[in-house]
Protein backbone atom coordinates (compact mmCIF):
# COMPACT_ATOMS: atom_id res chain seq x y z
CA UNK A 1 0.00 0.00 0.00
CA UNK A 2 1.52 3.33 -0.91
CA UNK A 3 2.18 5.95 1.77
CA UNK A 4 0.15 8.79 2.23
CA UNK A 5 1.84 11.73 1.02
CA UNK A 6 2.84 14.28 3.74
CA UNK A 7 2.19 17.86 3.30
CA UNK A 8 5.02 20.07 4.47
CA UNK A 9 4.60 22.12 7.86
CA UNK A 10 5.14 25.72 6.16
CA UNK A 11 2.83 25.60 3.63
CA UNK A 12 0.06 24.38 5.96
CA UNK A 13 0.52 27.01 8.54
CA UNK A 14 1.51 29.69 6.23
CA UNK A 15 -1.01 31.89 7.56
CA UNK A 16 1.47 31.78 10.95
CA UNK A 17 4.64 33.00 9.60
CA UNK A 18 4.04 35.58 6.47
CA UNK A 19 0.82 38.51 5.97
CA UNK A 20 -2.08 36.85 5.00
CA UNK A 21 -4.96 38.10 2.94
CA UNK A 22 -8.59 38.59 4.58
CA UNK A 23 -11.14 37.05 2.75
CA UNK A 24 -14.26 37.56 4.82
CA UNK A 25 -15.26 40.94 4.09
CA UNK A 26 -14.40 41.08 0.09
CA UNK A 27 -15.10 37.98 -0.81
CA UNK A 28 -17.94 35.32 -1.98
CA UNK A 29 -20.46 36.53 0.48
CA UNK A 30 -18.33 39.56 2.10
CA UNK A 31 -18.95 41.43 -0.79
CA UNK A 32 -22.09 41.92 0.66
CA UNK A 33 -20.63 43.94 3.33
CA UNK A 34 -18.40 46.10 0.59
CA UNK A 35 -21.79 47.12 -0.77
CA UNK A 36 -23.76 47.77 2.30
CA UNK A 37 -20.84 50.12 3.36
CA UNK A 38 -20.27 52.02 -0.24
CA UNK A 39 -24.34 52.59 0.14
CA UNK A 40 -23.64 53.71 4.13
CA UNK A 41 -21.01 56.08 3.05
CA UNK A 42 -23.22 57.17 0.27
CA UNK A 43 -26.88 57.74 2.35
CA UNK A 44 -24.43 59.65 4.97
CA UNK A 45 -23.33 62.00 2.37
CA UNK A 46 -26.29 62.75 0.52
CA UNK A 47 -28.29 62.57 3.43
CA UNK A 48 -26.26 65.11 5.67
CA UNK A 49 -25.85 67.28 2.67
CA UNK A 50 -29.98 67.59 2.30
CA UNK A 51 -30.12 68.10 6.07
CA UNK A 52 -27.88 71.18 6.05
CA UNK A 53 -29.48 73.30 3.32
CA UNK A 54 -32.90 72.33 4.51
CA UNK A 55 -31.76 73.51 8.40
CA UNK A 56 -31.68 76.84 6.64
CA UNK A 57 -33.67 76.77 3.83
CA UNK A 58 -36.51 74.03 3.55
CA UNK A 59 -36.20 73.82 -0.80
CA UNK A 60 -37.62 70.87 -3.19
CA UNK A 61 -34.30 69.50 -3.84
CA UNK A 62 -33.34 69.93 -0.07
CA UNK A 63 -36.13 67.52 0.96
CA UNK A 64 -35.41 65.31 -2.08
CA UNK A 65 -31.62 64.77 -1.22
CA UNK A 66 -32.54 63.66 2.45
CA UNK A 67 -35.34 61.59 1.11
CA UNK A 68 -32.42 59.52 -1.18
CA UNK A 69 -29.91 59.47 1.84
CA UNK A 70 -32.47 57.59 3.74
CA UNK A 71 -33.16 55.54 1.18
CA UNK A 72 -29.70 54.48 0.25
CA UNK A 73 -29.42 53.39 4.10
CA UNK A 74 -32.67 52.03 4.91
CA UNK A 75 -33.51 50.14 1.48
CA UNK A 76 -30.25 49.07 -0.07
CA UNK A 77 -27.09 49.25 3.44
CA UNK A 78 -29.83 47.86 5.92
CA UNK A 79 -30.85 44.55 3.73
CA UNK A 80 -27.49 44.45 2.24
CA UNK A 81 -26.68 43.66 5.75
CA UNK A 82 -28.64 41.66 6.72
CA UNK A 83 -28.31 39.17 4.15
CA UNK A 84 -24.71 38.95 5.57
CA UNK A 85 -25.76 37.78 8.57
CA UNK A 86 -25.63 33.76 9.57
CA UNK A 87 -28.84 33.66 12.10
CA UNK A 88 -30.78 35.98 10.35
CA UNK A 89 -33.72 35.54 12.64
CA UNK A 90 -31.58 36.45 15.52
CA UNK A 91 -30.37 40.11 14.35
CA UNK A 92 -32.50 41.36 17.15
CA UNK A 93 -30.26 40.47 19.96
CA UNK A 94 -27.47 42.97 18.22
CA UNK A 95 -29.98 45.95 19.51
CA UNK A 96 -29.62 47.63 22.57
CA UNK A 97 -31.09 46.80 24.82
CA UNK A 98 -31.43 43.14 23.83
CA UNK A 99 -27.39 42.65 24.49
CA UNK A 100 -24.59 44.16 26.29
CA UNK A 101 -22.25 43.66 23.26
CA UNK A 102 -22.35 47.37 22.19
CA UNK A 103 -19.89 48.23 24.86
CA UNK A 104 -17.03 46.07 23.11
CA UNK A 105 -18.52 45.74 19.50
CA UNK A 106 -18.64 48.25 16.89
CA UNK A 107 -20.87 46.20 15.01
CA UNK A 108 -24.08 45.74 17.60
CA UNK A 109 -23.19 50.01 17.69
CA UNK A 110 -23.67 50.28 14.46
CA UNK A 111 -27.07 47.98 13.74
CA UNK A 112 -28.16 50.71 17.09
CA UNK A 113 -26.90 53.40 14.94
CA UNK A 114 -29.03 52.53 12.20
CA UNK A 115 -32.17 51.97 13.64
CA UNK A 116 -32.18 55.06 15.32
CA UNK A 117 -31.01 56.78 11.85
CA UNK A 118 -34.23 55.38 10.20
CA UNK A 119 -36.78 56.31 12.95
CA UNK A 120 -35.50 60.03 13.46
CA UNK A 121 -34.67 60.11 9.38
CA UNK A 122 -38.13 59.23 8.55
CA UNK A 123 -39.57 61.50 10.73
CA UNK A 124 -37.82 64.55 9.86
CA UNK A 125 -38.64 63.59 6.38
CA UNK A 126 -42.47 63.96 7.09
CA UNK A 127 -42.24 67.02 9.61
CA UNK A 128 -40.22 68.98 6.47
CA UNK A 129 -42.76 67.55 3.88
CA UNK A 130 -45.52 68.98 6.39
CA UNK A 131 -43.28 72.18 6.50
CA UNK A 132 -42.80 72.66 2.79
CA UNK A 133 -46.05 71.46 0.84
CA UNK A 134 -48.93 71.32 3.58
CA UNK A 135 -50.60 74.70 4.25
CA UNK A 136 -50.30 74.70 8.21
CA UNK A 137 -51.15 77.66 10.61
CA UNK A 138 -48.83 79.90 12.19
CA UNK A 139 -48.71 78.35 15.42
CA UNK A 140 -48.73 74.76 14.12
CA UNK A 141 -46.06 75.57 11.86
CA UNK A 142 -43.93 76.80 14.70
CA UNK A 143 -44.64 73.68 16.71
CA UNK A 144 -43.51 71.43 13.35
CA UNK A 145 -40.23 74.05 12.85
CA UNK A 146 -39.38 73.14 16.31
CA UNK A 147 -40.04 69.55 16.38
CA UNK A 148 -38.48 69.15 12.83
CA UNK A 149 -34.66 71.10 13.81
CA UNK A 150 -35.10 68.49 17.42
CA UNK A 151 -35.51 65.43 15.26
CA UNK A 152 -33.21 66.32 12.53
CA UNK A 153 -30.07 67.22 14.66
CA UNK A 154 -30.78 63.77 16.24
CA UNK A 155 -31.08 62.33 12.37
CA UNK A 156 -28.17 64.40 11.59
CA UNK A 157 -25.74 63.33 14.64
CA UNK A 158 -26.87 59.14 14.07
CA UNK A 159 -26.08 59.36 10.20
CA UNK A 160 -22.40 60.81 10.84
CA UNK A 161 -22.28 57.93 13.14
CA UNK A 162 -23.69 55.15 10.81
CA UNK A 163 -21.18 56.45 8.36
CA UNK A 164 -18.42 56.37 10.69
CA UNK A 165 -19.07 53.37 12.40
CA UNK A 166 -17.43 50.56 10.17
CA UNK A 167 -14.06 52.98 9.86
CA UNK A 168 -14.41 52.44 13.83
CA UNK A 169 -14.72 48.56 13.11
CA UNK A 170 -11.93 48.10 10.92
CA UNK A 171 -9.49 50.59 12.56
CA UNK A 172 -10.15 47.86 15.80
CA UNK A 173 -8.53 45.01 14.12
CA UNK A 174 -5.16 45.02 15.34
CA UNK A 175 -4.29 41.75 13.27
CA UNK A 176 -4.69 44.19 9.87
CA UNK A 177 -2.21 46.96 10.36
CA UNK A 178 -3.09 48.44 7.23
CA UNK A 179 -6.49 49.61 8.98
CA UNK A 180 -5.15 49.62 12.42
CA UNK A 181 -5.37 53.81 12.40
CA UNK A 182 -7.63 56.54 13.41
CA UNK A 183 -7.52 58.20 10.03
CA UNK A 184 -9.48 55.18 8.34
CA UNK A 185 -12.89 56.63 9.72
CA UNK A 186 -11.97 60.13 8.74
CA UNK A 187 -11.29 58.94 5.27
CA UNK A 188 -14.16 57.25 5.18
CA UNK A 189 -16.10 60.54 6.37
CA UNK A 190 -14.85 62.56 3.84
CA UNK A 191 -15.38 60.63 1.22
CA UNK A 192 -18.47 59.95 1.58
CA UNK A 193 -19.60 63.96 1.95
CA UNK A 194 -17.65 64.28 -1.02
CA UNK A 195 -19.73 61.90 -3.21
CA UNK A 196 -23.02 63.03 -0.93
CA UNK A 197 -22.45 66.83 -2.75
CA UNK A 198 -22.22 64.87 -5.94
CA UNK A 199 -25.19 63.02 -5.58
CA UNK A 200 -26.67 66.09 -4.41
CA UNK A 201 -26.27 67.70 -7.56
CA UNK A 202 -28.07 64.77 -9.22
CA UNK A 203 -30.74 65.08 -6.92
CA UNK A 204 -31.01 68.93 -8.57
CA UNK A 205 -30.57 67.91 -11.97
CA UNK A 206 -33.57 65.65 -11.52
CA UNK A 207 -36.12 67.80 -9.83
CA UNK A 208 -34.85 70.72 -11.24
CA UNK A 209 -35.47 72.26 -8.03
CA UNK A 210 -32.01 74.55 -7.67
CA UNK A 211 -30.32 77.60 -10.00
CA UNK A 212 -26.87 77.94 -11.78
CA UNK A 213 -25.61 79.36 -8.06
CA UNK A 214 -26.87 76.24 -5.67
CA UNK A 215 -24.66 74.18 -8.45
CA UNK A 216 -22.16 76.53 -8.66
CA UNK A 217 -21.58 76.34 -4.35
CA UNK A 218 -21.74 72.83 -4.53
CA UNK A 219 -19.19 72.35 -6.72
CA UNK A 220 -17.06 74.70 -4.85
CA UNK A 221 -17.31 72.57 -1.67
CA UNK A 222 -16.47 69.38 -4.29
CA UNK A 223 -13.19 70.84 -5.20
CA UNK A 224 -12.39 71.25 -1.65
CA UNK A 225 -13.01 67.84 -0.47
CA UNK A 226 -11.53 66.03 -3.25
CA UNK A 227 -8.18 68.00 -2.54
CA UNK A 228 -8.69 67.15 1.17
CA UNK A 229 -8.85 63.77 0.32
CA UNK A 230 -6.41 63.07 -2.47
CA UNK A 231 -3.93 64.87 0.74
CA UNK A 232 -5.41 62.44 3.00
CA UNK A 233 -4.73 59.31 1.49
CA UNK A 234 -1.81 60.53 0.34
CA UNK A 235 -0.70 60.80 4.16
CA UNK A 236 -2.81 57.49 4.98
CA UNK A 237 -0.24 55.62 2.48
CA UNK A 238 3.27 57.33 3.60
CA UNK A 239 1.64 56.37 7.60
CA UNK A 240 1.42 52.97 6.42
CA UNK A 241 4.81 52.38 4.91
CA UNK A 242 6.40 53.69 8.51
CA UNK A 243 4.46 51.09 10.28
CA UNK A 244 4.35 47.07 10.49
CA UNK A 245 5.58 45.09 7.67
CA UNK A 246 2.19 44.42 7.25
CA UNK A 247 1.31 47.46 6.48
CA UNK A 248 3.93 48.15 4.35
CA UNK A 249 2.66 44.70 1.91
CA UNK A 250 -0.80 46.36 2.35
CA UNK A 251 0.51 49.58 0.57
CA UNK A 252 2.48 48.35 -1.83
CA UNK A 253 -0.16 46.36 -2.91
CA UNK A 254 -2.80 48.69 -3.22
CA UNK A 255 -0.21 50.83 -5.39
CA UNK A 256 1.68 48.54 -7.36
CA UNK A 257 -0.10 45.01 -6.87
CA UNK A 258 -3.08 43.54 -7.35
CA UNK A 259 -5.16 46.08 -6.46
CA UNK A 260 -3.10 48.51 -8.07
CA UNK A 261 -5.49 49.01 -11.06
CA UNK A 262 -8.55 49.81 -8.62
CA UNK A 263 -7.08 52.43 -6.86
CA UNK A 264 -5.49 54.17 -9.63
CA UNK A 265 -7.84 53.96 -12.28
CA UNK A 266 -10.91 53.79 -10.48
CA UNK A 267 -10.37 55.76 -7.13
CA UNK A 268 -7.50 58.28 -8.19
CA UNK A 269 -8.14 58.96 -11.94
CA UNK A 270 -12.17 57.92 -12.36
CA UNK A 271 -13.21 58.84 -8.66
CA UNK A 272 -10.90 62.03 -7.66
CA UNK A 273 -8.94 63.47 -10.96
CA UNK A 274 -12.31 63.64 -13.13
CA UNK A 275 -14.61 65.16 -10.98
CA UNK A 276 -12.06 67.87 -9.86
CA UNK A 277 -11.03 68.60 -13.58
CA UNK A 278 -14.74 68.50 -14.77
CA UNK A 279 -15.46 71.04 -11.83
CA UNK A 280 -12.99 73.22 -12.70
CA UNK A 281 -14.29 73.55 -16.07
CA UNK A 282 -17.71 73.74 -15.39
CA UNK A 283 -16.58 77.15 -13.30
CA UNK A 284 -15.91 78.48 -16.35
CA UNK A 285 -18.99 77.68 -18.63
CA UNK A 286 -21.97 79.56 -18.53
CA UNK A 287 -24.67 77.28 -20.42
CA UNK A 288 -24.62 73.36 -20.91
CA UNK A 289 -22.88 71.98 -18.16
CA UNK A 290 -25.17 69.51 -17.65
CA UNK A 291 -23.30 66.79 -19.30
CA UNK A 292 -20.20 67.38 -17.57
CA UNK A 293 -21.48 67.18 -14.63
CA UNK A 294 -23.24 63.88 -14.84
CA UNK A 295 -20.22 62.30 -15.79
CA UNK A 296 -18.94 64.13 -12.26
CA UNK A 297 -21.04 62.36 -10.69
CA UNK A 298 -21.00 59.10 -11.84
CA UNK A 299 -16.90 59.21 -11.22
CA UNK A 300 -18.05 59.85 -8.07
CA UNK A 301 -20.10 56.79 -7.51
CA UNK A 302 -17.64 54.87 -9.24
CA UNK A 303 -14.70 56.41 -6.83
CA UNK A 304 -16.77 55.26 -3.74
CA UNK A 305 -17.10 51.69 -4.54
CA UNK A 306 -13.83 52.09 -5.10
CA UNK A 307 -12.13 53.14 -2.29
CA UNK A 308 -14.09 50.47 -0.35
CA UNK A 309 -13.26 48.07 -2.33
CA UNK A 310 -9.83 48.67 -2.14
CA UNK A 311 -8.98 49.07 1.24
CA UNK A 312 -11.40 45.99 2.13
CA UNK A 313 -9.12 43.73 -0.46
CA UNK A 314 -5.62 44.99 1.45
CA UNK A 315 -6.57 43.71 4.85
CA UNK A 316 -3.75 41.69 5.33
CA UNK A 317 -3.38 40.39 8.39
CA UNK A 318 0.64 40.24 10.38
CA UNK A 319 2.17 37.03 10.62
CA UNK A 320 0.76 35.12 14.18
CA UNK A 321 4.87 34.11 15.13
CA UNK A 322 7.00 37.65 16.44
CA UNK A 323 9.76 38.86 14.51
CA UNK A 324 8.33 37.07 11.48
CA UNK A 325 6.86 39.72 8.91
Amino acid sequence: MKAATRRPWIPTHEWMVKPMRQTEWISGQGILVWLAEVFSALGMGTYLVGLVAGIWDITTWAWWTTVVGWILIVVFKLPLHFLYLGRKRNFWRAIPPFTNAWKTSWFARGMFFSVVFTAAGFVQIVLWYLLHWVDLSASAADVVTILSWIVGIVAGVFIVLVGMYCGFAMSYCKGVQFWNTGLLPLVFVLMGLADGLALTMGVILATGGAGEETIGTLETWTRVLLIVNALLIAGYLIRAYRRHAAAEVAAQDLIKGSTAWVFWILLVALGIVTPFVLSVVTAFMSTNTEPLLIIAIVCHTIGAFALKYSVLKVGIYRSVLPGVA
